[in-house]
């Protein structure tokens, strides 16, 4: 990969693509009477047993609302009442990752989706996004440690969840 990170100023340092790459996504956090809704993954397979946000990498040149808007109709079948940016953070686990959040207020129940259904998917949909086969809203702290990785620090990040 060419791309290359730089902060300009008095140094212009330049920094390299990180190694393992750099995702970026858009979150979302969507709260009913002061829980968050988490998924369990259908796929991908890294993702099972694991509470997720709704979330997807971007697509090559979609805006991060417009994802946001993508993930409420693809993940769980909903509309919003209210989509609100929330702010972007950045950390770095395995990766270097840019997350675009956003407090949504739903319009109607959100819904699962099956193993039948998923299959109708192709198998590169679950390299960036996923399908939820069980869909609950829970007190992030009560499921702290079985939150995916980088959803953690996304709640971490938006002062959702507490270290």
């Amino acid at each position: 990969m060419s791309v290359r990170f730089a902060r300009f100023g008095a140094e212009k340092i330049v920094y390299p693509t990180p190694e393992a790459g750099l995702c970026v996504g858009s979150f979302l956090v969507i709260e009913k009477k002061g829980r968050i809704l988490f998924g369990k993954a259908v796929k991908p397979e890294f993702a099972k047993g694991k509470w997720l946000l709704p979330a997807s990498h971007l697509k090559y040149g979609e805006h991060p609302d417009d994802a946001a808007k993508r993930i409420l109709k693809e993940q769980l079948g909903a509309e919003a009442q209210n989509i609100k940016y929330r702010g972007l953070w950045s950390f770095a686990v395995l990766h270097w990752d840019l997350c675009f959040v956003y407090d949504v207020k739903l319009r109607n129940e959100p819904r699962v989706i099956g193993e039948a259904e998923a299959s109708r998917y192709p198998s590169d949909y679950f390299y960036s996004s996923q399908l939820f086969s069980i869909l609950e809203y829970l007190q992030p702290e009560k499921v702290k440690n079985e939150i995916g990785r980088g959803h953690d620090e996304v709640l971490l990040a938006a002062g959702v969840l507490k270290s």
